[in-house]
């Protein structure tokens, strides 16, 4: 999946671990395109202003907001009992924080703010992201969702050394989901947001490492996954590990906790 795509495939990928009581199969493989994993809007290349992505940056807000109808009243009734259920829940991970009290509004039209750190939602901000299947993320450099499949990928890759939103301490240890997820993360020079519907360089670079992917996946032969592995690759297609800038999200206080809008 590509973008909400993205955060939808992997969001699938948790709710099949999730029940894996019932006997249901996993998949081969998830594969994200610049997948949107963290709907907080937390990370800060979301407000880089040296990101040359064609999605803007939410510095200056970024609500959503609705006229008054018969239909946003009942809306607005049912959001205040579902708020109250998500405010006094007790089991599971904690999906409530202070931040996503909006007075300006909904952060996003795609789900209420009060549901924002649901992880079938925000799958970046799961207790855990372990014992998912191999997992392909790819990304482009210039673009806003960068640091969130930055974020993933190690989360995934490393459950025990990357845990989740601050508010959520403690439940990783308690989470039957530690170990950890096979995962190759791939982040291209200069591109933007879903850079592979357009023709360049490392638009079939990416294609070519996609198809080695679901080769290597559904392969019958069971072969050994290679480790784990976080990639820079360049436009002349080189590879190298990734670069200092990509390290500030792990330093991030502020993971799952929505930018302040100016």
């Amino acid at each position: 999946g590509d973008s909400a795509g993205g955060g939808l495939s992997l969001a699938l990928g948790l709710a099949i671990r999730d029940a894996r009581d019932t006997g249901l199969p996993s998949c081969a493989g998830i594969i994200g395109l610049s997948p949107w994993v963290d709907l907080t809007a937390s990370t800060p290349s979301i407000l880089d202003d040296e990101c040359a992505d064609y999605l803007p940056n939410l510095k200056g807000g970024g609500a959503a907001h609705f006229l008054e109808s018969q239909a946003s009243k009942e809306y607005k009734e049912k959001d205040a009992a579902f708020v109250a259920k998500i405010k006094n829940q007790n089991l599971g991970p904690k999906i409530w924080h202070d931040s996503f009290d909006r007075p300006e509004g909904r952060l996003q039209l795609y789900v209420t703010n009060k549901g924002l750190a649901i992880p079938y939602v925000s799958p970046m901000l799961a207790e855990s992201l372990g014992n998912l299947p191999p997992l392909l993320l790819i990304a482009g450099d210039d673009e806003r969702l960068r640091d969130e499949a930055i974020y993933f990928a190690h989360r995934s890759a490393e459950p025990t050394k990357y845990k989740g939103p601050s508010y959520n301490a403690g439940k990783f240890e308690k989470s039957p989901f530690q170990t950890p997820t096979n995962t190759t993360f791939e982040i291209y020079e200069e591109m933007p947001h879903d850079f592979q519907f357009v023709d360049y360089v490392c638009t079939k670079i990416s294609y070519d490492r996609i198809a080695k992917f679901i080769d290597r996946v559904t392969n019958t032969f069971n072969e050994p996954f290679l480790p784990s592995s976080y990639n820079f690759i360049n436009l002349k297609g080189e590879f190298s590990p990734l670069k200092e800038r990509h390290k500030k999200v792990f330093n991030w206080e502020k993971i799952g906790i929505p930018h302040e809008m100016n």
